[in-house]
């Protein structure tokens, strides 16, 4: 049983059948609906191969007619059920063979599985596999293969199935008779010759096949002779004997390549890919309310591959079947009406028209008259659109109020003032911002040793221009696998040329940034790996740190491995003596700092330098520094260690120079050790220390200090300070036992600073601020 339904929703209207005039209503096999001008077909025996076609709808009332697009139904007999057919094919191990399906021709592609008599699948693999054209393809066969039930189950569909039988017998006298069996260099079994093309339309999917035949079987690899192979737009199937676009694109066009390969040698195959596009719109014309007198501009361009041919038409005529008005002209798609009148009023279409298909749009003109004045009265009109309902307030009846505005709410809204005479509108428009979609078909061009072409197509920037692109890049062989940003370009540019570093592997996304903030990322690319090669730079910070006797311990800041350029990186240090060792350098290779070198000597100076080396060379020429090895202690302490009185709390130490021979390292100083430690400068053969205490019994000696340590002290040096001044009592306590004497009592200070003569007494009365001090001397 068919069902056929054509729905057309309007008060009146008409049906064209391939250009002609149709009336369904005289048609006694179609239902024609009363309130509309849908009609449809229930068929339960007989053809319906007389309503096949392309069906309009024009639709009228007093303001024009509207078309609708175009409505196409194909018939086609249903599927037979093939007479069973046996085939039989005798054939010797590792030929080639291909079994036949052979389904019934269908607008509708059929469902084919290759069963058993047991309805099991038949096994697939690199060597047995089932193309697209439902043969089943034996790249060499085996005595496995030998059954009686091979069987092509082909299913459509309206769940009819078509049975082909095919027996694969094995041939057991040529067995015997040529028991070696040959290698065979591959063949192409599908298709065949050494190139094929394919015209597709954007937006559809595409599978390149490659079926070769050989023993062993053929290994399958596929690239893109024109550019680099997207992992991401693309993908493989049946053991890589398919290429699979999905949702095709027009940067997909190019010549691709199959290339089938065994131990006997390789056939290849080039695929010539053609993306076309049917049109679709870049500008609509807008529908508009106009008065007498005004000019009208209807904008209409598509565009496409190959590009469409755009035409009008008025209430459903073509313009050049429409007498000539001068007020009327179409220049590159757009439709201009001068000095427009009410007779102008009516439904105006745009069609685009390519070889792959064509789409029509209506426009509706409304000229009307002025009215008179009168009293307004404010009627809200929102209109349903594809989107969720949402609440809206009115404040006096006047205001709208849109809350917690989202994408959804961008648009024009209009308010309508309706009379019984005429009619007022006022629009506003919403427009809102957000961060960019991210940018899209991101590809790798212009691949060289140190760059690589980076291009990508701008995603929606949600009325924000985007400012920059973000470029960042990911090494795919570095354990730690994290995003790292690589370079930034201006908002108005869609490829760069990035700068890659060697022996790394790479692949890139973008970044779209507007005012508002950054995109999500883009889908990465596929991987792409730059060739080895020496070292660009040599490691820096090359110094000494040498700190044992007798060593040499040379060091520097490690180099980032992305510097190393290439296998096999390693430090090639070398040094030699800057006074006595000649021209000759010691040279020995390192994965890492620092190197240590023993028995050079205390405090000898070095000529020392780092170079960066790999597999593939060595860096430039580095720069020498020079570097001392490790300080041993000093061997002799001062000699000739005298001191000289300054004052009661300071003294003056000096000393004979010392021998620099004995320092054995870089003199930092000589330390002087009394009661406590102090260090002069090294220059210094004399110190004065301060602070002593007066009247003290002194114990002095000097030692000399370097970068490893203090030497051996001086002999001891005994001194005396002279006395100083006293300090004041420890104590001092008052008893009065009547109101004309008083006993003082108190203790001795805590630093006499020499021998006490004696203690000098010092009063007056306290009332009297300008009484003398008396003094009173006590022994």
């Amino acid at each position: 049983m068919t069902y056929l339904f054509l729905i057309c929703f309007i008060g009146r209207f008409r049906w064209v059948k391939d250009g002609v005039e149709f009336d369904p209503s005289k048609d006694p096999e179609l239902s024609v609906s009363r309130d509309s001008g849908t009609f449809s077909l229930t068929a339960k025996d007989g053809p319906i191969h007389q309503y096949q076609g392309r069906y309009n709808c024009y639709a009228s009332n007093v303001l024009g007619t509207a078309v609708s697009n175009e409505a196409r139904i194909v018939t086609e007999n249903t599927p037979t059920l093939q007479k069973e057919k046996k085939v039989s094919k005798k054939v010797e191990e590792g030929e080639s063979v291909v079994l036949p399906c052979n389904p019934p021709n269908s607008t509708v592609a059929p469902v084919i599985h290759w069963m058993d008599k047991k309805l099991r699948h038949i096994q697939q693999n690199e060597r047995v596999i089932q193309g697209r054209d439902g043969n089943l393809y034996f790249s060499h066969v085996t005595e496995a293969d030998s059954r009686d039930d091979y069987t092509c189950n082909t299913q459509f569909p309206s769940a009819r199935i078509i049975v082909l039988k095919v027996w694969l017998n094995y041939n057991n006298s040529a067995l015997m008779t040529n028991s070696v069996v040959r290698n065979r260099r591959p063949q192409m079994m599908r298709p065949t010759g050494p190139s094929s093309s394919y015209l597709v339309l954007s937006g559809q999917n595409l599978d390149l096949e490659c079926i070769a035949q050989g023993l062993p079987s053929p290994k399958i690899q596929w690239i893109r002779k024109d550019g680099v192979l997207s992992e991401s737009r693309t993908s493989k199937d049946s053991y890589d004997r398919v290429l699979r676009f999905k949702n095709i694109s027009v940067s997909d066009s190019g010549e691709y390549q199959c290339t089938a390969t065994n131990l006997q040698g390789i056939i290849t195959h080039t695929y010539s890919v053609t993306v076309e596009a049917a049109p679709y719109w870049t500008k609509e014309p807008k529908s508009q309310l106009y008065s007498p007198g005004e000019t009208v501009k209807l904008e209409c361009k598509a565009d496409g591959i190959p590009s469409p041919e755009v035409t009008w038409s008025i209430n459903g005529n073509l313009l050049t079947d429409i007498d000539p008005d001068p007020r009327r002209s179409v220049k590159h798609g757009v439709l201009t009406l001068k000095n427009v009148e009410l007779s102008d009023t009516a439904v105006y279409q745009c069609k685009a028209v390519n070889k792959h298909s064509s789409i029509l749009i209506n426009a509706y003109v409304y000229v009307i008259g002025k009215g008179i004045f009168q009293r307004l009265f404010f009627v809200v009109v929102l209109t349903k659109t594809k989107y969720k309902s949402r609440i809206l307030y009115m404040i006096d009846e006047s205001t709208l109020i849109i809350p917690d505005v989202k994408e959804e709410d961008e648009g024009t809204y209009t308010c309508e003032v309706i009379t019984t005479l005429d009619i007022a509108e006022a629009s506003g428009s919403i427009t809102v911002v957000d961060r960019p979609d991210p940018p899209t078909q991101i590809q790798m061009t212009e691949p060289k040793e140190r760059s690589v072409t980076l291009s990508w197509t701008p995603g929606d920037d949600h009325n924000s221009p985007v400012l920059e692109y973000l470029i960042e890049f990911e090494e795919t062989e570095y354990e730690r696998k994290e995003w790292e940003e690589l370079s930034r370009v201006s908002g108005n540019r869609q490829r760069t040329t990035l700068s890659l570093k060697p022996f790394l592997s790479y692949r890139f996304r973008v970044i779209a940034i507007n005012d508002i903030g950054k995109s999500d990322p883009s889908m990465y690319t596929d991987v792409i790996s730059t060739p080895a090669a020496p070292p660009d730079s040599n490691p820096e910070g090359v110094r000494s740190d040498s700190i044992d006797p007798g060593t040499l311990l040379i060091t520097w800041k490690e180099m980032d491995r992305r510097s190393f350029n290439g296998p096999g990186f390693e430090y090639k240090v070398m040094w030699r003596k800057v006074l006595g060792s000649g021209p000759s350098w010691h040279i020995k290779s390192i994965k890492s700092p620092p190197l240590i070198i023993t028995d050079v000597g205390n405090f000898s100076a070095f000529e020392i330098k780092v170079q960066a080396v790999n597999e593939m060379g060595e860096g430039p020429e580095p720069k020498s520094t020079i570097g001392y090895s490790g300080e041993d202690y000093p061997l002799e302490a001062p000699l000739n260690v005298g001191v000289d009185l300054i004052s009661s709390t300071a003294i003056k130490v000096v000393w004979a120079p010392i021998k620099r021979e004995t320092v054995r390292g870089r003199l930092q100083g000589y330390k002087v050790i009394y009661c406590h430690v102090r260090e002069g400068k090294p220059s210094n053969i004399s110190f004065v220390l301060g602070d002593l205490l007066p009247y003290s019994h002194y114990a002095l000696s000097v030692s000399v200090i370097n970068n490893k340590g203090e030497g051996p002290q001086s002999d001891p040096l005994t001194f005396h300070t002279p006395e100083g001044v006293p300090g004041p009592p420890s104590s001092l306590l008052l008893d009065s036992p009547s109101e004309t004497e008083m006993i003082l009592h108190w203790t001795p200070p805590s630093q006499p600073n020499g021998i006490l003569k004696g203690y000098i007494l010092r009063y007056q009365q306290g009332a009297l601020t300008d009484s003398l001090i008396h003094f009173h001397q006590a022994y």
